[in-house]
């Protein structure tokens, strides 16, 4: 498509959409007002990305009342509405326009094509599966399941009006778990029924909410919480929102849950099984979908299969060394062979010998000198770094952490990027499991990657509200490496052996991923693969695999970036040689925001092209 074309296409959209047709005659920025106005308009029916977003604005704040509908009705919409984002996109002449262009254009793409890929089949659910969740209900995320983290977490109360749309939008959980019931209903009219372990994990979960009754409801709770801290809200208008918001949750909250609850129930007396989604009608071509959504490379099953075994191979072998080369071992430590070598490197240390004698506080200094460290090395390797602050903060007793540590991003210009510590469940953390997870979510990784990208406000939204996740993440990972790189290691074997316990982690779980949708592997197999591999307990496997079973494709993310950002490196290095620069590189990664890895690919041919030209030209 000309430019010109291009511009009639926008100002058709965006007529349609109620926006100007205005369009300004900068190169490129036709581009960008057209995936803003396909972007926006999706976003105009989805009242909860708008929330999770924090969008302001006239169609946010009507919105705000509202939750996203998940009809059948909507699946409809959805499928001609990224039909029709798709098609004007691929009519797009890319080299006609300035790289960032071609960036937004690839990442447009393949966010459309995914999307439409995965909501083809006849029981697909009504509502985008970012998450790539194949089931109107499971256990882990699905709607009913996430419904509480979503008033918790993202619906703010900063005063009267907000909470009005709090007390709102319970009102409106009624309709929107009735829909769910609906896909339920349609997934069982063509064959899909979630497996047991989902489905009884679901309804175990939802007697427990409706067990507590409306005064122990996370729902209730969560706003009292909130108003506790919110402007302008006095005694009697806290006592009225509170009493508007119990007759919601016994009104139409709890009684919806009842009725799914129900129909959970039906559909737990005929299933028993719990395969993967090969059993599905079309499994396979949904299971491809879903891969090519959570990894953005062409790789099918079979090949991210053996890649992950591959991964543990090597990840054993490293491992191995370590404890032959670099451990002091215990006397009664046994290495007759390797695989009794590779058996004591598996196998983390019961706990972190620091922790038990550390306070919390102690802890949090000691994360906070390690990044301070960190960030004296990052000149080496970086030419760019952060604007925001990284903090380091502890997990207030009493609040639920995902995790033992965990990031928080900034907000804007106002809100540091937070490391949060959760000193409970680092002193369960195995020996040498700290430093990797500090490199992981904090520096070099996810708050240089996400401060970086930030940076980036004139994108367009759909680049600054994206983040595939194999980019992000094998960014992290790649993070982890590099710290090797950097010689923080180098008087810590345990740390490295920490870090490689991580690793070999992520590609057990690559290995089970395929195996359990694409190998057949029952849940059994999975669990004692887990076990065997990656030294989990029978509890920790059982979890492992379960999560797995539900999110087909999630779990190769994370292998697959690590392996692409090293072969990209490597590719570049052998390109280039004594002209590849290393922070260049780096800042071909991290500088156009979080991209798909095909994207990323892109960005690296073009920059070693760039280089032999300019090498060229200087030596002309």
């Amino acid at each position: 498509m000309s430019r010109s074309l291009l511009t009639v296409a926008l100002a058709a959209l965006m007529a349609a959409c109620g926006q100007s047709t205005s369009v300004p005659d900068a190169d490129g920025g036709a581009v960008d007002q057209l995936v803003d106005a396909q972007f926006d308009a999706l976003l105009a029916n989805d009242p909860e990305a708008m929330t999770v977003l924090g969008m302001d604005g006239p169609d946010a704040r009507v919105a705000a009342g509202r939750l996203t509908d998940a009809s059948l009705l909507r699946r409809a919409e959805l499928r001609n509405a990224l039909a029709t984002n798709l098609a004007a996109l691929d009519d797009i002449d890319d080299e006609a326009f300035a790289p960032q262009q071609q960036r937004t254009i690839g990442m447009a793409r393949w966010f459309y094509r995914s999307q439409a890929d995965l909501l083809a089949f006849d029981w697909s659910p009504a509502w985008l599966p970012l998450a790539t969740n194949p089931y109107a209900v499971d256990q882990l995320s699905s709607i009913p399941m996430a419904l509480p983290g979503f008033f918790a977490s993202a619906q703010p109360v900063n005063g009267a009006a907000e909470a009005r749309n709090y007390v709102a939008r319970l009102h409106a959980v009624a309709t929107k778990l009735d829909q769910v019931r609906d896909n339920l209903d349609l997934q069982a009219h063509h064959g899909v029924v979630p497996p047991r372990v989902a489905l009884e994990g679901a309804a175990l979960q939802i007697r427990d909410l409706m067990r507590v009754g409306v005064d122990g409801s996370p729902f209730l709770t969560t706003l009292a919480r909130k108003l506790d801290t919110a402007q302008g809200i006095d005694a009697p208008l806290r006592e009225e929102l509170l009493r508007d918001a119990r007759s919601a949750i016994e009104a139409a909250t709890l009684p919806a849950y009842g009725r799914l609850l129900s129909r959970i129930e039906a559909a737990i007396a005929v299933q028993d099984a719990d395969d993967g989604v090969w059993a599905l009608p079309d499994g396979a071509a949904y299971y491809a979908a879903a891969l090519r959504w959570n990894t953005g490379v062409g790789l099918d099953a079979a090949q991210l299969h053996a890649l992950g075994h591959a991964e543990v191979r090597r990840i054993r072998e490293e491992m191995a060394a370590i404890v032959r080369n670099r451990l002091t071992l215990p006397e009664n430590a046994v290495i007759a062979d390797d695989a009794a070598v590779t058996a004591l490197a598996a196998t983390p240390a019961a706990g972190h010998a620091e922790m038990p004698q550390a306070t919390p506080e102690a802890v949090r200094a000691a994360v906070q000198a390690r990044l301070e460290t960190m960030a004296a090395l990052l000149p080496r390797y970086f030419a760019a770094s952060p604007t925001q602050p990284l903090e380091v903060q502890l997990v207030t007793a009493g609040d639920e952490a995902p995790a033992p540590v965990y990031y928080i991003p900034p907000g804007g210009d106002v809100r540091p990027g937070t490391l949060m510590l959760d000193a409970a469940q680092l002193r369960d953390l195995p020996d040498g499991g700290l430093p990797t997870l500090v490199y992981h979510n904090g520096l070099p990784g996810h708050h240089l990657q996400v401060g970086l990208s930030q940076a980036h406000l004139s994108l367009p939204r759909l680049r600054r509200s994206l983040a595939p996740t194999a980019f992000t993440e094998g960014w992290a990972m790649y993070a982890e490496r590099l710290a090797v790189e950097m010689g923080v290691y180098d008087d810590d074997p345990q740390g490295d052996l920490g870090r490689l316990r991580a690793e070999l982690l992520h590609a057990a779980r690559l290995v089970v991923d395929t195996g359990l949708h694409s190998e057949r592997w029952t849940l059994a197999q999975a669990q004692a693969y887990l076990r065997d591999v990656a030294g989990m307990t029978q509890a920790q496997a059982r979890n492992e695999a379960q999560r797995q079973l539900v999110r087909p494709g999630r779990a190769c993310a994370h292998t697959v970036g690590l392996h692409t950002l090293l072969a990209l490196r490597a590719q570049a290095r052998h390109a280039l040689g004594r002209r590849f620069d290393l922070r260049a590189f780096h800042g071909v990664l991290l500088e156009n925001g979080a991209l798909p890895l095909d994207v990323v690919s892109g960005s690296v041919d073009a920059w070693i092209d760039a280089v032999r030209i300019e090498d060229e030209g200087g030596a002309g």
